[in-house]
């Protein structure tokens, strides 16, 4: 990660500097003191919950070189060393991370935003790209206004590529983002219903994850899905160059024959002109075809070889919470997807379960959808059809709202319902639902901490291993 002079942090900041000298070196920045390194820097944010002046003598005692603080710390106070003064210390992070893009303008930048399939995207990108290249990738969940400065904090100095995800909750904060990334590439996978809380029609979502296209150089690429039509259009606000991804027949990345298979994951035929090739990817889900496709087109347009690159993706393993695949005692599968969930990432597990054989009992265990305002009702009802046309054999509800898909699922035919208030209480009943030869789909948001329940059926039916 960039190494910046007391000094350098200033200049960033727009600060000025109370105490330390200005030469001392601070290698690592970060917001919360639990993950502060000796030397770092920590920046005392004061939002709605915490105030992170409180927590001064914590950074000082692990170590921190230099704090950034809207309010000086008294001369008595344990505190860091180096202290920077700034008016807000939320702007100084967004200052900071600006002023490092700036001073990196020989990389090469990549963004992506989309409602689902960011994060898979992001990975699989990373992965796409030339093994000469050393290539800085948003850590985790690291993808908002907080997280994208912070990632920008921590890239190596001989840093080649950037792949940065970016994150919305409501309107403008894609171009915030933007205006702190400025990507050479620029891409939104697609846009789903989410966020339904803060907006007040997909519409309203499309315009806000369009940001991205407008808010791009006329000199940078964008990466367009010609299968969502609300992201055709809103790559229209885009005037500069373009590549296409997707099943359409026009699209520059084509894609085909698609093979949803549990094991050993999903394959799928790629296009480019007079060139194709199968894929064999290590995730579950029809959708992780899909983000292979969106990843090769951001690829092709930094000028990988595609072949090199769909050799690379296939060596990608998914992440926890993220289509994750256990392979357990008594031949029993289980599907982590505990990480985040919405209508359309929903359809995309249950049509993995209704295409895929197992000896045993095929089992979902579906947490409450989050963020949907005023159509969560509506949409958890909805959920509850999909689910008995996906020849489910147990379903678990867990969450009050999903409780309108258990209804709607046994009134549509699913004979065997749980449901649970939480996911303590359901991952307790859960594993004496279980039997050889059983698949089991874990399908969530962090909300309900859906994750309780996937330690548990491992925790008591480790075998073979993943």
């Amino acid at each position: 990660m960039p190494e910046l002079r007391l000094a350098d942090l200033v200049e960033a900041t727009g600060g000025h500097l109370v105490r330390g000298n200005p030469e001392t070196i601070v290698g690592s920045y970060v917001i919360d003191t639990r993950r502060l390194d000796s030397g770092g820097c920590f920046f005392a944010l004061s939002t709605g919950r915490k105030d992170g002046h409180l927590f001064l003598n914590e950074a000082a005692k692990f170590g921190a070189a230099a704090a950034v603080v809207e309010r000086a710390p008294a001369d008595d106070e344990s505190a860091p060393e180096g202290i920077v003064l700034v008016h807000d210390t939320l702007e100084a992070l967004t200052n900071c991370g600006e002023w490092i893009r700036g001073h990196y303008e020989d990389v090469r930048w990549l963004a992506l935003t989309g409602s689902n399939g960011k994060t898979t995207t992001k990975e699989l990108l990373a992965a796409a790209l030339s093994n000469e290249q050393n290539v800085h990738r948003t850590p985790g969940n690291f993808n908002n206004h907080l997280g994208v400065p912070l990632t920008l904090l921590s890239m190596p100095a001989d840093t080649d590529t950037a792949v940065l995800e970016l994150a919305m909750s409501g309107p403008g904060e894609i171009a915030h983002l933007m205006q702190m990334t400025r990507p050479d590439v620029g891409m939104v996978t697609n846009v789903r219903a989410a966020h339904l809380n803060s907006f007040q029609s997909l519409d309203d979502i499309a315009a806000a994850k369009g940001e991205l296209y407008s808010c791009l150089d006329d000199s940078s690429i964008a990466i367009v899905n010609l299968d969502d039509v609300h992201c055709r259009v809103q790559a229209t606000r885009h005037l500069g160059p373009r590549i296409t991804f997707g099943a359409h027949p026009d699209a520059d990345v084509r894609i085909g024959d698609v093979q949803n298979q549990l094991t050993p994951g999903v394959a799928f035929s790629v296009h480019r002109g007079d060139w194709s090739r199968n894929v064999q990817l290590r995730l579950v889900g029809a959708h992780g075809a899909f983000d292979a496709v969106a990843a090769l087109a951001a690829a092709l347009a930094v000028g990988e070889d595609l072949d090199d690159a769909c050799e690379r993706m296939e060596r990608v393993e998914a992440g926890p919470g993220r289509g994750q695949l256990h392979r357990l005692r008594a031949e029993m599968l289980l599907v982590d997807d505990s990480y985040n969930s919405s209508p359309s990432a929903l359809a995309s597990m249950l049509d993995l379960i209704r295409v895929n054989e197992v000896p045993g009992k095929k089992i979902l265990v579906m947490g409450d959808m989050l963020e949907l305002g005023p159509m969560e009702d509506a949409m958890h009802r909805e959920a509850g059809k999909r689910i008995a046309a996906a020849d489910i054999d147990v379903l678990v509800a867990v969450g009050p709202l999903s409780r309108h898909s258990a209804e709607t699922a046994r009134r549509f035919g699913v004979e065997q319902i749980h449901h649970f208030n939480d996911s303590r209480k359901a991952a307790a009943a859960i594993p004496e639902m279980l039997g050889s030869g059983d698949l089991v789909v874990v399908k969530g948001s962090r909300g309900l901490r859906m994750e309780t329940i996937v330690r548990t059926i491992q925790e008591q039916f480790e075998g073979s291993g993943a």
